[in-house]
């Protein structure tokens, strides 16, 4: 199938390779000098920011965070109906049916039909991409309703393709509205968990706000509406 682990390929895979591209501007004419000394002043600010994430992990209760099932596909128990990983591979196959996961929701873009093989454990695969720089309270709660709906068959694993990114702020929503947790703590998880987080995806840590949390909730709300509406209608 080809399918690959994420930390088994480079960082230019098709999902991320945009990303690079606009970040890294070429600098084979800027003098050595001038090349090193900013690299030397990132290289420290970087390591001030993981001395300083490291320290805030620490004091973290962490105790309620999603339980490891399997760490080479970064797969994690939210609760007994909620699981989150990255893209899984056909080794990933048998652990993910033994959890009782009956549906797969697959938030990529790219490459919707590397979850094929695992219907074959009678596990339903759903599409719903979910773009990581132009999320909206309404595509997340969409997501959600969607969860929720799938949840009545058995348990559900969602995940994109690092599984830290989109998956952690879906899972961060779930914790917030369905779990009760306060905002700070669901962002807290999806920062400093170790499903790894990219930081340059600061619209997504900005979704962690009361007034878009309240706006993800509106939504959520009203897709339920709908829907006893239309089968009071029928």
């Amino acid at each position: 199938m080809g399918i690959k682990r994420f930390s088994q390929t480079s960082n230019t895979s098709s999902e991320n390779r945009f990303l690079f591209q606009m970040t890294f501007l070429p600098f084979e004419s800027i003098p050595m000098m001038k090349r090193t000394i900013p690299i030397i002043f990132s290289a420290f600010l970087l390591a001030a920011c993981q001395a300083s994430s490291t320290q805030e992990t620490r004091t973290m209760n962490t105790r309620l965070w999603a339980v490891s099932v399997k760490q080479d596909a970064n797969l994690y128990r939210i609760d007994d109906k909620l699981y989150r990983s990255e893209q899984p591979v056909p080794e990933d196959g048998e652990t993910i049916s033994q959890q009782g996961i009956k549906s797969v929701v697959n938030l990529r873009f790219f490459d919707r039909n590397d979850d094929d093989y695992l219907k074959q454990y009678g596990i339903n695969i759903i599409n719903r991409p979910l773009l990581s720089w132009n999320v909206k309270p309404k595509d997340i709660a969409e997501i959600l309703y969607l969860i929720e709906k799938q949840q009545q068959n058995g348990a559900v694993l969602i995940h994109c393709y690092h599984g830290a990114d989109r998956t952690g702020l879906i899972a961060g929503m779930y914790r917030i509205l369905y779990q009760g947790w306060q905002i700070e703590e669901a962002k807290a998880e999806m920062q400093h968990g170790p499903y790894g987080y990219h930081s340059i995806w600061k619209n997504i840590a900005n979704l962690f706000t009361e007034a878009k949390v309240q706006e993800v909730k509106n939504h959520l709300e009203r897709l339920r509406s709908n829907e006893r509406n239309a089968v009071s209608g029928q």
